[in-house]
């Protein structure tokens, strides 16, 4: 990489128009707030709407401090929230900016708010843009006029089709009125100096210094030395005589790469700028804001009769500019093909792109009519080594190492330090672009020369088995979703027609951590099906097959079983209840014959969880129950874990709350050290994660509210700080939203649910139960949602728990049969209430026979806090109907169990309609007492 920066270390990039667009940059940060984007060296990045509105104001007042009220009048301006909606989201930004002890953008001042500590500058745009044509390239030749004439030899370098020769000829125009111009084209000259006699009209043998010597005492010469790359050496002993000898004379070259001649300034040319990646224009004004877009809107116009950009279609066309990375011959050859093709299927059919872009102008030299030609040129000027390096790099769809770039060129009589002077010069060539990143330096190809180069590889080349086998090391210590076009690729070749399919397997068994970091499940879910099955044709991961079918055999038992287990996981997390037992069940059997223990832990949740998620949880306690010692006493700590969470989970959702939670505080204490290890399970989440969730919810039914919720908002710190999604909507979804719910602390609820929302966007598991607190329980919204809701589970009994409308006569039955245990208590007094809302003394009675038989199961399961609300219904009957002494007593009996959460909504409400009891006795207008007197320790009902 040394050789590759001083290669480029004289070189000067033109800056893009100010005219693009308004941003502000930081660090290795841009920030779009027009376009909603955040940019890290040129990648987008994953932001939530609430913390890009706190990033855009922190940026706006950058050095200055921002009132928390100013921050959240900007980020909910139509919501009233708590300063704890504040911090979750800056947090998120901070995780999302890659903080450090060392690297810190945003500073905290305490009582204040919050100011971003980073060196702001703000680029906006100008308020009149130009209106000359982007492919004229007038408006950078201005800002090359008087460069030219402060230096003798100015070479304008960059990528194939950026449009050197097209801005060195606009500058000639430019300066026509102040020299005496001649153009030469070396792009087929043997001899410059030849080419440059021809060129002036002199006869063969005329020196042409003599005649530039006449020239010049009229007046100012500027010679403009055209595609100089064939004979790069040759031109550049050229100019040097010519300046030497011929004083007042300017020189402007255009080549690929600096001619390395004395006296020389190098200007490299930029592509165009486009709209960021991963943002949509809102119209096709915005789009035409930015010069690539502008430019294929004016070259269609021109070939196609007025073509007008749409609406519609703008966002195709950005995409589109994107994908050609800016370059102009590109886009202009692009904007050509609209005869035959629609914005939109021009878009889809990118990869074609070398041989959908051709048919330029016919006065254009042959390079120029067709974007592979224009490649193929650059890369015939490469020595067979270089060639072969620039093909093998070319499998790297993103930003790659020097050290990764050795592992997969080297190779066959290519040694390191071959790739190493071959990087050196591809770069000074302009065909690979030096890459800004954290850590080393890295390159990057052109988009269009990567698919020219690639295209040109033997597919059968042993670098690409080094490619598939780097990439596998890699995913192996280094999940960053940056990586997964890359693994993309390997695994395209590897399932392809001259591929490695066992290869591919193994890569991308070790690359499913990537994929969930990422979420592209879907595309995960159709890899994996094709790995677990017996075809090794051409990678089509639109294709799907059915699990369970028989495995590539050369692959280990231990890699089968992590893919038919991952296979199993991703399916339930997209289709829900059912859709992965099949392949977990071929997980497990492949991993109890290899006697994997932690392979088979890894199964088993997943068996688990499948019993769980349909709600037949006495099936999940026997599963556990079934193989507890084979997994926790096999040695394995991680796989003790695994099954120790389980059993606590299916335990605690069979009303075995006693149970539940000193299992599920034992997995606490034993995964604290892991903090950091982002060690995961089948499942993608943590293990103190997901127990501290059981474990909140199990404490807050044995009636200790406040320690409940204090768990699970420990559960969601270890979810922020473990980094992933998956784990935070587990506790978010399951036992912070929910537990605050029950406590009665609505802002706690609220901002939980805010935080999931965000972090369920590409789960559909997740999000769909998002969807139904938002809609079902904190707006009880009319509309379909009820519909949409879980039929079964533990989704949708805590949903009934929640809000009444979500029991139905299904779920109703099923508490009456013995089922959904952990919350029959409540959904029978859910019931009483309902009987007793409808009248009449039949409804009395059935009302009462609920709340009794609520009362009952609550404390035979040591639910206080179930036990709590039956009692507070029954005494509130009983008192209605004269039995004030029975009512108060009852109430009495169960507060007085509770040694805290006196603050939460239901103690508050028992104590308050106890306290009014004794103030309507005290004043004389108690009821005669119907109901017994209940004495401490007396049995109070009976089945």
């Amino acid at each position: 990489m040394t050789a590759i920066r001083r290669a480029n270390e004289n070189a000067m990039t033109l800056p893009a128009p100010e005219w693009s667009v308004a941003h502000a940059s930081f660090g290795p940060f841009r920030l779009y707030p027009a376009q909603r984007v955040l940019l890290e060296d040129g990648r987008p990045l994953k932001l939530g709407s609430r913390a890009f509105d706190i990033l855009a104001v922190l940026a706006e007042r950058a050095g200055a401090p921002v009132s928390k009220s100013d921050l959240i009048a900007r980020a909910w301006p139509d919501t009233i929230v708590e300063e704890a909606n504040l911090r979750v989201h800056v947090a998120a930004l901070r995780k999302a900016l890659r903080e450090t002890p060392e690297r810190r953008y945003i500073g905290n001042l305490a009582g204040h708010g919050y100011t971003l500590l980073a060196a702001v500058q703000w680029h906006a745009p100008a308020s009149d843009p130009p209106h000359d044509n982007p492919a004229d390239g007038g408006a950078l030749a201005d800002s090359l006029a008087a460069l030219a004439q402060q230096h003798l030899l100015v070479t304008l370098t960059g990528t194939a089709g950026v449009g050197k020769s097209t801005l060195a000829h606009a500058l000639a125009r430019q300066l026509a009125t102040q020299f005496r111009t001649w153009s030469i084209d070396l792009a087929e000259a043997a001899d410059p100096w030849a080419a440059l006699a021809g060129t002036m009209g002199l006869s063969r043998g005329t020196d042409p210094v003599s005649a530039l010597l006449a020239h010049v005492r009229e007046c100012p010469v500027l010679l403009v030395l055209d595609n100089c790359d064939r004979i790069v050496t040759a031109a550049a002993a050229l100019a040097e005589q010519l300046l030497r000898d011929v004083p007042g004379l300017c020189i402007v070259a255009t080549c690929r790469e600096a001619l390395r001649a004395a006296g020389e300034r190098v200007q490299r040319v930029a592509p165009l700028d486009c709209p960021p990646p991963g943002t949509e224009p809102a119209s096709a004004a915005a789009a035409l804001a930015y010069p690539a877009v502008a430019l294929f809107a004016a070259r269609a116009a021109a070939l196609h009769g007025g073509f007008t950009l749409a609406d519609a279609d703008a966002p195709a066309v950005a995409e589109l500019c994107r994908r050609l990375d800016g370059v102009p011959l590109a886009i202009e050859l692009a904007a050509g093909r609209l005869d035959l093709f629609h914005p939109r299927e021009l878009l889809a059919r990118i990869d074609e792109r070398l041989e959908i872009l051709k048919g330029g102008r016919r006065t254009a030299p042959p390079r120029h009519r067709s974007l592979r030609a224009s490649l193929e040129w650059s890369i015939d000027t490469l020595s067979p080594v270089e060639r072969t390096v620039l093909c093998r790099v070319a499998m790297f769809t993103g930003p790659f190492t020097l050290a990764r770039a050795v592992r997969v060129a080297a190779g066959e009589a290519v040694t390191g330090q071959d790739v190493e002077d071959a990087l050196a010069t591809l770069a000074a060539r302009s065909l690979l672009a030096p890459h800004r990143a954290d850590s080393a330096p890295q390159c990057l190809l052109y988009d269009s020369v990567r698919t020219c180069a690639l295209s040109l590889l033997a597919p059968d080349d042993a670098a690409f088995a080094r490619f598939t086998a780097d990439c596998a090391a890699l995913a192996g210590v280094d999940s960053d979703p940056r990586h997964l076009p890359d693994v993309r690729a390997a695994l395209a070749w590897g399932f392809g027609a001259h591929g490695d399919p066992q290869a591919a397997a193994a890569l991308l068994a070790a690359s499913i951590p990537m994929w969930w970091e990422a979420a592209e499940l879907a595309e995960l879910r159709d890899w994996l099906a094709m790995a677990t099955t017996r075809g090794t044709g051409p990678a089509e991961p639109a294709m799907r097959h059915m699990p369970g079918q028989a495995p590539l055999p050369s692959l280990p038992p231990s890699t089968q079983a992590v893919l038919h287990t991952a296979l199993g996981t991703v399916s339930v997390y997209l289709e829900g209840a059912g859709a992965g037992q099949a392949a977990y069940a071929r997980g497990f059997a492949l991993a109890e014959a290899c006697a994997d223990t932690e392979r088979l832990a890894d199964a088993f949740s997943g068996l688990v969880l499948e019993h769980v998620l349909t709600g037949d949880y006495p099936a999940a306690v026997a599963l556990a129950q079934r193989f507890q010692h084979d997994i926790r006493h096999a040695g394995s700590r991680p796989a003790q874990l695994v099954h120790d969470r389980f059993a606590a989970l299916a335990l605690h959702l069979s009303g075995e709350q006693a149970l539940a939670a000193p299992l599920a505080h034992a997995v606490q204490n034993g995964t604290v050290p892991a903090v950091c290890t982002r060690r995961r399970t089948a499942l993608h989440t943590d293990e103190n994660v997901a127990a501290s969730a059981v474990l909140a919810r199990a404490r807050w039914l044995l009636g200790y509210p406040d320690e409940a919720l204090r768990l699970a908002r420990n559960g969601v710190l270890r979810a922020r700080a473990v980094g992933a999604d998956a784990p935070l909507c587990q506790v978010l979804a399951f036992a912070m939203f929910p537990v605050a719910w029950w406590c009665g602390d609505r802002p706690a609820a609220l901002a939980a649910l805010a935080e999931l929302e965000d972090a369920a966007r590409r789960f559909p598991h997740w999000e769909t139960l998002a969807r139904q607190y938002r809609h079902g329980i904190v707006e009880d919204a009319p509309g379909g949602w009820l519909a949409q809701a879980p039929t079964a589970g533990p989704h949708r009994e805590t949903l009934a728990t929640l809000n009444p409308r979500y029991l139905d006569e299904t779920l109703l039955l099923r508490a009456d049969q013995g089922g959904a245990r952990w919350c029959a208590p409540e959904l029978r007094r859910l019931q009483g209430e309902r009987l007793l809302a409808t009248g009449g003394p039949a409804a009395r009675d059935g009302a009462e026979r609920q709340f009794r038989a609520a009362l009952l199961l609550a404390r035979n399961q040591g639910a206080l806090s179930w036990e709590l609300r039956a009692a507070t219904s029954l005494a509130r009957l009983w008192h209605g109907h004269g039995a004030t002494s029975g009512a108060e007593a009852l109430l009495e009996l169960v507060l007085a169990r509770f040694t805290g959460g006196h603050g939460t909504a239901d103690l508050l409400a028992a104590t308050r309609l106890l306290g009014q009891w004794r103030l309507r006795k005290k004043t004389g207008a108690a009821s005669v007492d119907a109901a017994p007197v209940l004495e401490p320790g007396m049995p109070v009902l009976t089945a």
